[in-house]
C-alpha cells in the first residue's frame, strides 16, 4: 500500500489557476488530495473547492478532509458525469484542474491490477463495481481488437503489438497482472532503452477499460460550460494521447485572437472561448524527488466572456 502520496507541479498548478482567495475551484480528479490540499491554502475564508473522483477508495480520503476544512465538499463519480451535473444545475465556478492518470495509492495497491511489476488480479478500473475489467476485455476480444487498443492508446508499435496479442492469445485466460507481464516479455523480450515493455501495454488497456480518453473529451466540453468568464483551466498530463486531447481543445477554441490580455472580451473578430495560457514541464529536482512526474505537461487556458455558439442562436419563441 503507498504510503507517500505526491502531487505532481503543486507550486505550477497553484501558479496557473491563479486563485485570489474567494474562488470556487473544482478538483476533478482528486486522488489522494494533494493538489486540493494545495488549493485550500491558497483560498480565503469564502473560497471552496469541490473534489471528484470515480474510485471509491479516494472517497474516503475525501471524507477525511471534508471533516478537516469545510471549505471542502467531495462528488463521487466520474468527472466528466459529474461535471455535465454541474452544468446541469447551473452551477458556475472560477477553477477547473484536472492531474490526469494514476494516483500513487492506485499505481501501489497491487490488489488494484494497476501495477505491471506486482501481483494482483487483471482489473484496472478506476470504479472496481463498473465495467469490464481487463481481464475480462483482453480473454474475450477479438486479437484485431486488442491490436487496436494497444496500437491507439499505449503507442506500441502495430508488428509489436500484434506480437504480444499472438501470446496473450495462447495464454489465455489471464487473471493476475503478472500474467499479462509475462506474456508481454515472452512476446517482445526486454529493451534496453525505454524500461519495461509492459508497460505501454499496461498504459493502453487501462484507457481502453476507464474510456479515460472519451472521458477527458466530454469532461472538457463540460469544463468550458462551468467556467466563469476569466475562470482557469488547468490539466496535468502524462501520456501523449490526453496530452493531444488538451493541446487541440485548447487550441481549437483560442482562435487567432490577438487582442491585448487584459481585455475581459475578444475585439478583433476571432470570437476565442478561451486564451492560451502557460505550458509547464516539471523541474529537475521534482522529477529527482518523484520520477513518476518526469512524462508530465502543464496546459493552463483562461476562459473568456465569449458565448458558446449554442448560447449565440436565437432562441425560438411560441
Amino acid at each position: 500500500m503507498a504510503t507517500d502520496h505526491y502531487p505532481v507541479m503543486p507550486q505550477e498548478a497553484a501558479e496557473a489557476l491563479s486563485l485570489e482567495g474567494a474562488e470556487r475551484v473544482v478538483d476533478a480528479t482528486f486522488g489522494g488530495g494533494g493538489h486540493a490540499r494545495r488549493i485550500l491554502r491558497e483560498l480565503g475564508p469564502e473560497g471552496r473547492v469541490v473534489g471528484i473522483d470515480r474510485d471509491p477508495e479516494a472517497a474516503a480520503r475525501a471524507a477525511r478532509l471534508a471533516e478537516e476544512d469545510r471549505r471542502f465538499t467531495f462528488r463521487p463519480g466520474a468527472y466528466d458525469e459529474v461535471l455535465e451535473g454541474l452544468v446541469g444545475e447551473g452551477e458556475r465556478v472560477d477553477a477547473v484542474l484536472f492531474d490526469l492518470g494514476l494516483s500513487s495509492y492506485q499505481i501501489d495497491e497491487a490488489a488494484r491490477g494497476f501495477s505491471y511489476v506486482r501481483e494482483g488480479p487483471l482489473d484496472m478500473r478506476m470504479d472496481p463495481g463498473r465495467g469490464e475489467s481487463a481481464a475480462d476485455f483482453l480473454n474475450g476480444a477479438e486479437p484485431a481488437e486488442i491490436v487496436g487498443v494497444l496500437v491507439r492508446y499505449g503507442d506500441v508499435p502495430r508488428g509489436e503489438a500484434r506480437r504480444v496479442v499472438r501470446e496473450v492469445v495462447r495464454r489465455r485466460p489471464l487473471a493476475s497482472t503478472l500474467e499479462l507481464s509475462e506474456a508481454v516479455r515472452a512476446a517482445v523480450g526486454w529493451k534496453e532503452r525505454g524500461g519495461n515493455p509492459a508497460k505501454k501495454v499496461f498504459q493502453a488497456v487501462r484507457v481502453y477499460v476507464n474510456d479515460e480518453l472519451g472521458g477527458l473529451e466530454r469532461a472538457l466540453s463540460a469544463a468550458e460550460r462551468v467556467l466563469l468568464p476569466g475562470g482557469r483551466l488547468v490539466a496535468i498530463t502524462f501520456h501523449s494521447g490526453e496530452d493531444r486531447i488538451v493541446k487541440r481543445f485548447i487550441s481549437e477554441r483560442a482562435g487567432r485572437c490577438v487582442c491585448p490580455p487584459e481585455l475581459p472580451v475578444c475585439i478583433c473578430g476571432a470570437r476565442p472561448i478561451f486564451r492560451k495560457g502557460v505550458v509547464r514541464k516539471p523541474s529537475a529536482r521534482e522529477v529527482g524527488e518523484n520520477p513518476r512526474s518526469a512524462s508530465a505537461r502543464l496546459r493552463s487556458a483562461a476562459r473568456t466572456a465569449e458565448p458558446l455558439e449554442a448560447d449565440r442562436l436565437p432562441r425560438e419563441t411560441s
